[in-house]
């Protein structure tokens, strides 16, 4: 067992608080150490709520010396991604437009992790409003020259800096799973609907995801536990029973078939990244899988290319519907995402329409793939280079989404899990992605790899500091 509660994954903290080997006031107050220790270098947090985590956590010490019931997350630190809404703590979004917003309400999210019993420690740093992977000011604990990527950077590197054990993000081309890869920690962008949106400040409803994030792959299985469920506040979320999100890791995985789309995903990819994928890969393979080498579908280009992409022309639009609002107060966006948002006031409606007819027939081409070569899942790398450096003379600069967009488009539900390092000692991330019905059999691939490698246990250089 580490030095420290604040090193542990949540699997591992719940075990502790449940036989009382540990107090989730130590839990909270380990954390807030190394927050002192790890935040001037890392800067994750917007704001710092430690007496919302405090009292959470002797709630709990006291319930649980009493012999009373307790929440699934009772007394843990999370930390939230500054676009969720949260009653009586400062919401930014990561811009001024918003510096001063205290919401009067939460959201559901939120309300259901603070249902389970868990506390808040903090609002954590996003790209202005989630519109880019670089989460300005934010810096990755593995290289603090570098970024965390984005949007959701702050709450990956928080949980890299081991600051915290479980975080809140947000996904819509990627700002979950790039942060999660540059980082070393893991995520789901589950299907959208399966998590209520309610709250949270959109960015494109027609691909925006809400989710958890962690440094093990089975914290993210017991915290779509407590999240996913429908809402009917989101007419968006899905009025079905949630799938049972796996708690260990398959031993045998014979007849499991995983495609490796070669052309859109492996190629144009830093080869000691790619290299790390593929040992991951193997772990899977050493237990029965078979890698399946698959074709494009044919609309790919059209799909993809940023001239004409699915996504871009999507999220343009929407987005810039979206900002409509606040267009007086225009001179309060950094002119990044001011000029981000203005791209749909030139998008029309005709192109718009085929977008969303194309991202029809990508998911039907998806999902033929999948049937025809009878695949379990996709496999590539994250993202296809390490997270850019700083350069605070342009404006921020995160990973590229090219790998991480497909799947947005499809709807399906992809993953980071922590694939290993590369010989630059930075974390790399390996995206797996199904049809939304297998998202909890995606979940228990990951698993696998990831209780295979338990990297989990390895954290960045310290002590951090700014030298």
């Amino acid at each position: 067992m580490s030095d420290s509660a604040a090193d542990l994954s949540l699997t591992e903290v719940l075990q502790l608080l449940e036989q009382r080997k540990l107090s989730a006031r130590e839990l909270v107050e380990d954390c807030l150490r190394r927050i002192d220790l790890a935040e001037p270098a890392i800067r994750a947090f917007v704001t710092r709520t430690p007496d919302l985590a405090l009292e959470a956590a002797d709630r709990a010490d006291a319930a649980r010396a009493a012999g009373d019931p307790v929440g699934a997350l009772a007394g843990v630190p999370v930390a939230v991604k500054d676009v969720f809404l949260t009653k009586g703590v400062l919401t930014t979004a990561g811009s001024q437009v918003l510096a001063n917003f205290v919401p009067a309400e939460d959201a559901a999210v939120w309300e259901r992790l603070a249902a389970a019993g868990a506390g808040m420690l903090g609002k954590t740093t996003t790209h202005e409003f989630a519109y880019g992977t670089a989460s300005t000011p934010t810096a990755n604990p593995w290289d603090i020259r570098r970024t965390p990527g984005g949007s959701s950077g702050g709450s990956a590197a928080a949980l890299a800096g081991r600051m915290v054990p479980i975080a809140t993000g947000t996904d819509t081309g990627g700002s979950l799973r790039i942060p999660a890869a540059a980082c070393g920690v893991s995520t789901l962008r589950s299907v959208r609907g399966r998590i209520s949106r309610y709250g949270v400040i959109p960015l494109s409803p027609s691909f925006d995801v809400a989710g958890p994030m962690a440094r093990r792959m089975l914290d993210i299985s017991i915290l779509m536990r407590v999240l996913a469920g429908h809402d009917p506040r989101d007419p968006a979320t899905l009025d079905e029973p949630s799938p049972a999100y796996p708690l260990e890791a398959p031993s045998d995985l014979t007849g499991t078939r995983i495609g490796l789309p070669i052309a859109m995903s492996w190629e144009h990819v830093d080869e000691r990244i790619a290299s790390v994928c593929r040992e991951a890969l193997d772990l899977l393979v050493s237990r029965g899988a078979e890698l399946v080498e698959i074709e494009n579908p044919p609309n790919a280009k059209v799909v993809l290319e940023k001239s004409t992409g699915v996504f871009d022309t999507i999220n343009e639009s929407e987005a810039h519907q979206i900002h409509d609002a606040l267009v007086p107060h225009s001179h309060l966006y950094t002119p990044q995402v001011r000029e981000r948002v203005r791209k749909g006031e030139r998008i029309s409606r005709q192109r718009y329409d085929e977008a969303l007819r194309l991202r029809t027939q990508w998911t039907r081409d998806w999902r033929l793939i999948m049937r025809s070569h009878q695949l379990d899942a996709i496999a590539h790398p994250t993202i296809d280079a390490a997270p850019p450096l700083i350069d605070h003379s342009r404006p921020p600069k995160g990973p590229r989404i090219r790998l991480s967009v497909p799947w947005s488009i499809a709807d399906f539900p992809a993953l980071n899990v922590p694939a290993g390092f590369d010989a630059r000692a930075l974390p790399v991330g390996l995206s797996l992605a199904t049809v939304p019905e297998r998202e909890a059999d995606l979940l228990s691939l990951a698993i696998r790899i990831d209780e295979d490698l338990q990297l989990w246990r390895h954290g960045p250089p310290t002590p951090i500091s700014v030298n």
